[in-house]
């Protein structure tokens, strides 16, 4: 690398990381919740806090035990230094854990390949659509992914340094807290790609990796505490009923079922089809990852996660995140091959894309994403202001709810299921119950009256709509 190259180089790094921290923190707690995921982790998290009990999650009042606590609890540590939980520490772990990512994904590429795919790793990384929005929102698959990606890269590191034994203990502990984010769902992007690599390259050191009885033993000590302590409080059977709904029946449900290829299809999108790279002189770069064992592991990491995913009926992009940052290394790899063998012009195209593509999703983050989703969220404060004109205590909602609801609710909010419903009626009970529009039409002739509406709720086009019931009609018409 010529001393022009390495001042070109210097300058995209340093913007690299300007966009980087631009794309991840900007604006972070100025948008209310987006998502329906988002709802119920800030519920959750809310109610952690608020009640003071940090190991039984609780979703409106209810157990729930669906996911385990890491990211909660991370939030929970940055909300209790604040005094608060808002929209900023809800999604501070998540942004924090993108750039750990972008963080260890350069440090792995420019030890292994050199600094150019590295630099260009990251870059598309941080183009990456998935990548980019999961990094500001207060999901888990952010933190999942830091986890995973850093249990890989540890392994790998202790691969090609089998003296330095702290690698290998690293891996299991993060590989257990990944566990704790998530569940067993982690050893399908770290474990079962390692056991795939052994049984490929019969390499010794790759089984001693899974073999490894003391980073076993950390592993099961961190990954099982809560589960355990949890079983203790509870008993062991409360996982049976959790372990159906949630893993069994996203496995196997044909209701959700989504095309086989259909991962295929949004890892082309979320990579603005940059995938495409992978077609040009393909045996080449394939060689290139067939030719070492630690490269075979790497290979393993996105392949089989992609294979096994794909077979679930249950399919979202965002549960392969994962493996994006391992995808970013082979893409940074092929450009970084393309970048040298290219005239001048082509350079120059390449390296003023590999910028502008981050820059302008972080432009979208900065300036557009809270007036294009404003609908989506305009109803939270107008709920919030309204609750506080009417009884406390006489609020309900029917069937199932939206979290960001009762999240952002100033009185409590209780559900009432279909059939309870005609208990309140023949009992003659004075409340008030929040509808989605898609059911006002069916309780409209039930209610007493139709105290308000508002819209938009969620969407553009859809409402949510308050009825009343016995007497809180007369105190409450004036709406």
């Amino acid at each position: 690398m010529n001393l022009s190259a390495t001042n070109t180089y210097q300058r995209l790094l340093i913007a690299s990381a300007i966009i980087s921290l631009l794309l991840v923190f900007w604006g972070l707690g100025s948008i209310d919740l987006i998502s329906l995921n988002e709802g119920r982790r800030a519920l959750a998290i809310k109610e952690m806090f608020e009640s003071g009990n940090w190991l039984l999650p609780t979703l409106n009042g209810e157990l729930y035990l669906t996911k385990p606590p890491l990211l909660y609890w991370i939030s929970l540590m940055i909300s209790s230094l604040v005094g608060a939980v808002n929209e900023w520490t809800l999604r501070l772990p998540s942004a924090f854990a993108a750039l750990i990512t972008l963080w260890m994904t350069y440090r792995y590429t420019l030890n292994r390949f050199g600094a150019w795919p590295a630099l260009f790793s990251v870059q598309i990384l941080m183009a990456n659509l998935g990548f980019a929005m999961l990094a500001r929102r207060v999901e888990i698959e952010m933190l999942l992914t830091a986890l995973c990606v850093g249990a890989v890269f540890s392994a790998l590191k202790y691969l090609d340094q089998p003296a330095k034994r702290g690698w290998i203990y690293l891996s299991y502990v993060l590989l257990a807290l990944a566990v704790l984010t998530k569940g067993p769902v982690a050893l399908l992007f770290v474990t079962l790609p390692l056991i795939v690599a052994a049984v490929w390259t019969k390499d010794s050191q790759v089984r001693q990796t899974l073999t490894h009885y003391k980073g076993w033993i950390l592993f099961f000590i961190v990954a099982l505490s809560w589960y355990l302590v949890v079983s203790l409080q509870l008993g062991f059977d409360i996982w049976s009923t959790i372990a159906k709904r949630d893993m069994l029946e996203k496995m196997q449900a044909e209701e959700v079922a989504k095309p086989l290829l259909s991962y295929l299809g949004w890892i082309m999108v979320d990579f603005l089809l940059l995938v495409a790279l992978l077609l040009i002189r393909s045996r080449e770069l394939l060689g290139t990852f067939k030719a070492k064992n630690d490269l075979k592991v790497l290979l393993c990491a996105v392949v089989v996660p992609l294979l096994v995913f794909s077979l679930f009926s249950n399919k979202h992009a965002k549960y392969l995140l994962p493996i994006y940052p391992l995808v970013t290394i082979i893409l940074g790899v092929q450009l970084a091959k393309l970048f040298d063998k290219s005239k001048q012009p082509l350079k120059k195209l390449i390296l003023t894309l590999s910028i502008l593509l981050p820059l302008i999703l972080a432009c979208f983050y900065m300036f557009v994403e809270s007036r294009v989703f404003a609908y989506r969220t305009s109803a939270f404060a107008q709920i919030n202001d309204w609750e506080k004109t009417i009884t406390p205590n006489t609020l309900y909602t029917y069937g199932k709810t939206d979290s960001r609801i009762i999240y952002y609710a100033y009185t409590p909010i209780k559900t009432i299921e279909p059939n309870a419903l005609k208990g309140f009626l023949d009992e003659k009970k004075s409340f008030l119950l929040l509808v989605e529009d898609d059911e006002a039409s069916n309780l409209q002739l039930l209610a007493g009256c139709k105290v308000k509406e508002f819209k938009p709720y969620l969407k553009k086009k859809k409402s949510l709509v308050v009825f009343g019931f016995g007497d809180a009609c007369p105190q409450l018409n004036h709406y």
